[in-house]
């Protein structure tokens, strides 16, 4: 059975990240320690044989991106449909005063269809990263690919895999966080590794 090894990474700190902000289709700068988890991803992936290295569109994955591809020395390439989902009117607001809104908790603490004014669903950002991750597999059938892309993405995808929990994203996964997830093409299907 051919199966596509994933590892799949949140990118380094950011300023928006320290200051407890929701970034989505947003952007800020890695912080100093954002650029040391950057590192580290690679660090831990120097012995696993990378094939190549996936990276949303937004600023902050491909700073890190680009740290693991300079220490991994694989090809890196950009995947629009990787990007952060987008959180409407919420973006740029700090965590603290979106979690005293009514529908906080469903929108991002829970898989549903629900979204914020202008904002994708967690079921739409699942169903897009799953597209894309059928894509890269097919690409690299066999292979073993490093994705950097977010935290909320990541908690939407898995949750659409069934990993659903009633936290969010920010408690989930840190930033430079590693999760492995094999697909398997044959049938096909995503095979959620044990942390």
């Amino acid at each position: 059975m051919n199966k596509t090894l994933f590892f799949l990474a949140r990118h380094g700190e950011t300023i928006w990240n320290k200051e407890m902000r929701f970034q989505g289709h947003l952007d800020s700068k890695l912080t100093s320690l954002g650029v040391k988890q950057s590192q580290q991803i690679a660090n831990q992936l120097q012995a696993k044989g990378i094939d190549a290295i996936i990276s949303s569109p937004l600023g902050r994955a491909q700073s890190t991106a680009k740290i693991c591809q300079k220490a991994l020395d694989r090809p890196y390439q950009v995947e629009p449909e990787l990007i952060e989902r987008h959180l409407g009117v919420w973006q740029g607001q700090r965590v603290e005063e979106v979690a005293l809104l009514p529908d906080y908790c469903e929108i991002l603490q829970q898989y549903s269809e629900l979204s914020s004014h202008h904002g994708e669903s967690a079921v739409a950002c699942h169903q897009r990263i799953q597209r894309a991750f059928h894509q890269i597999a097919k690409h690299y059938n066999g292979g073993k690919i490093l994705v950097i892309f977010h935290g909320e993405a990541l908690r939407c995808f898995l949750a659409g895999l069934g990993k659903v929990t009633k936290r969010n994203a920010y408690e989930q996964y840190q930033n430079g966080c590693i999760i492995k997830l094999t697909y398997h093409s044959e049938l096909p299907y995503f095979h959620l590794e044990s942390e």
